[in-house]
C-alpha cells in the first residue's frame, strides 16, 4: 500500500512557506542556486506532469548528474507517488537496460527534467512508493533494493538529528546523489532540516577546499579517499572556523589518517550505512564517548547484534522492504545480515574487524567482482577471470583483472579486453590493469584462491 505520510514533503512545504528566501540548493561549477520557495514550486510542476503520464506507483528512472534539478525530480516523485529510481548519468547503454528491465521502469528523467518513457512490458506499477537503489550485493551479484517513503522519513529526521544539523547550517556535497550516503547526506538530512546544500559534481580537490573556504561550511561529508587527498596537501591552510561536523563513511578511516587530520584541526567521525539499511551509526568527533576507530553507535531506533561467526546484524525503520526480483536476506525476526565482521564495546562503539564481503570500494563507490567477473569472462577469448583490488595508498583502490585465455597460444590484449568491458560496464568498474595467465591458483577443491593474488596485486 502506497503511504501518503511525508514527512519530507512536509518539512520542503514548511521551509517554503517559513524560509522562502532561503537558498536551498548551490551548484558550486556554475554558481545557480534554488531557494525553498523555488524548489517546492518546481517540484509541484514537475509533479503535475507525473501524474498525467505516469501511473501511480510506477517506477521512473532519474539519470542526472548532482545539480538543482535532482533534488526538484526527487521531490516531484515523492509529490506525485512515483516510485523514483536514481542512476549513475554515466551508466552504460547495456547495463542501464538491463537495470531498468528488471526494476519495470517506465520513463527516465533527464538531467533536463525531461520525461522519456521507456518500452519495458515488465513495468510494474502497484504497492509501490519511495526509492529504488543499486546495491553492490554482498557475495551474489548486484540487486535493486526498495525502500519505502517511511524509511526515506525516517533516515532523514535521524541524521539531522545525529549531525545537529538544522535551518542555517550549510552542507558540502561532493558525493555522487545516486548513491544512498551521497542522497541521505547531500539531499534528505539537509532539506528535512532547512539547511543549504553546497553541491559539487563529484570530487576535486581545488574546488572542494576553495568551498571549505570560502563558504561557510559546517558540515562535510565525504569519503575516506577524500579525506586522504586533503591530509596530503602540504599548504593546508587549516580547519574553517564555519566547519562543525565533519565524517566519513563508504569504507574505514584508518586511525593514521585521522590522527593525521586532527593534527591539522580536522576531527573526522565516521558513520556506518549501507544501502538496504540506511545510514544507521554515528558519533560526532567532539562527543565524550568518540572512538577514533570505530563507525559510531547506533542511531535511535537502531539494534544492533553480532551473530556467533562475529557478522553484524542490523535492523532499523529505515532499512529496505525488500528487493526487486530477488530473496529477502532478512533473518526471521528482521535483522539484515551486513556482510561485515564486527565488535561492539561496553560503550556501544561499533568496530567493524573485517568483511565476509568482496565488494571492492573504488574511490567510495562499491564495486562487487562478481559482476565484472562475469562481464569479462563473456569475452569469447577469455577462460576465466579473477577480479582483486589493487591497492594505490592507505585507502585508495583499483580494479585488477587476472584472466586466463581459452587458447594459451592467442591470449586476449589488455586493450581488447579494456574495450570490451567499457562496452558493457560503468566506467568506475573498468579495471585498471589486466593481466593474462595461464593459470589461476587453486585450491585441493578447485575454489580459485583469490587472497593469494589479492597479495600480487
Amino acid at each position: 500500500m502506497i503511504n501518503n505520510s511525508h514527512q519530507l514533503l512536509d518539512q520542503l512545504r514548511r521551509h517554503a512557506t517559513d524560509a522562502a528566501d532561503v537558498v536551498a540548493v548551490r551548484e558550486i561549477a556554475t554558481g545557480r542556486t534554488i531557494t525553498y520557495a523555488e524548489l517546492h514550486h518546481a517540484a509541484e510542476r514537475l509533479a503535475a506532469t507525473l501524474r498525467q503520464r505516469v501511473p501511480a506507483g510506477a517506477a521512473v528512472m532519474l539519470s542526472c548528474p548532482n545539480r538543482c534539478d535532482y533534488h526538484v525530480a526527487f521531490f516531484a516523485a515523492l509529490h506525485a507517488g512515483v516510485v523514483i529510481f536514481p542512476v549513475p548519468p554515466e551508466t552504460n547503454p547495456r547495463e542501464f537496460a538491463a537495470i531498468a528491465a528488471k526494476a519495470g521502469t517506465v520513463a527516465v528523467i533527464d538531467e533536463a527534467l525531461a520525461l522519456r518513457p521507456l518500452d519495458n512490458a515488465s513495468a510494474v506499477s502497484e504497492g509501490r512508493d519511495g526509492l529504488l537503489l543499486q546495491s553492490s550485493g554482498t557475495t551474489g551479484l548486484p540487486k535493486i533494493v526498495q525502500r519505502s517513503t517511511a524509511s526515506l522519513d525516517v533516515v532523514a529526521a535521524q541524521m539531522a538529528a545525529a549531525c545537529d544539523m538544522g535551518a542555517g547550517d550549510r552542507v558540502l556535497s561532493c558525493v555522487p546523489l545516486c548513491h544512498s550516503y551521497g542522497l541521505e547526506h547531500g539531499l534528505l538530512a539537509p532539506i528535512y532540516a532547512g539547511a543549504t546544500v553546497h553541491l559539487a559534481d563529484g570530487f576535486d580537490l581545488t574546488t572542494v577546499r576553495a568551498s571549505l573556504a570560502r563558504d561557510g561550511i559546517t558540515h562535510f561529508p565525504a569519503v575516506p579517499s577524500v579525506y586522504e587527498m586533503l591530509a596530503n596537501i602540504a599548504d593546508d591552510g587549516g580547519t574553517p572556523e564555519s566547519l562543525r561536523v565533519a565524517y566519513s563513511a563508504g569504507g574505514p578511516l584508518p586511525v593514521t589518517l585521522y590522527e593525521k587530520l586532527a593534527a591539522r584541526g580536522l576531527r573526522v567521525g565516521q558513520l556506518y550505512g549501507a544501502t538496504e539499511i540506511g545510514s544507521v551509526t554515528f558519533t560526532p568527533a567532539d562527543s565524550a564517548r568518540f572512538a577514533p576507530a570505530a563507525v559510531g553507535r547506533a542511531m535511535r531506533g537502531v539494534e544492533l547484534r553480532v551473530d556467533g561467526d562475529d557478522q553484524l546484524l542490523v535492523r532499523a525503520r529505515s532499512m529496505m522492504t525488500g528487493y526487486v526480483d530477488d530473496a529477502s536476506p532478512l533473518t526471521p525476526d528482521g535483522f539484515f545480515p551486513t556482510g561485515d565482521l564486527a565488535r561492539l564495546d561496553e560503550h556501544g562503539n561499533l568496530f567493524i574487524t573485517g568483511r565476509l564481503k568482496l565488494l571492492i570500494d573504488v574511490g567510495g563507490l562499491k564495486v562487487n567482482p562478481l559482476e565484472v567477473e562475469q562481464t569479462i569472462e563473456a569475452h569469447p577469448a577469455v577462460g576465466a577471470c579473477v577480479v582483486v583490488p589493487m591497492r594505490l595508498s592507505e585507502t585508495v583502490f583499483r580494479l585488477k583483472a587476472v584472466v586466463t585465455p581459452t587458447n594459451p597460444s592467442r591470449p586476449p590484449s589488455a586493450d581488447e579486453l579494456r574495450k570490451f568491458t567499457r562496452e558493457r560496464l560503468t566506467i568506475h568498474k573498468v579495471p585498471r590493469v589486466f593481466e593474462v595467465r595461464q593459470s589461476l591458483p587453486r585450491s585441493a577443491t578447485g575454489k580459485v584462491l583469490r587472497h593469494l593474488l589479492v597479495e600480487s596485486a
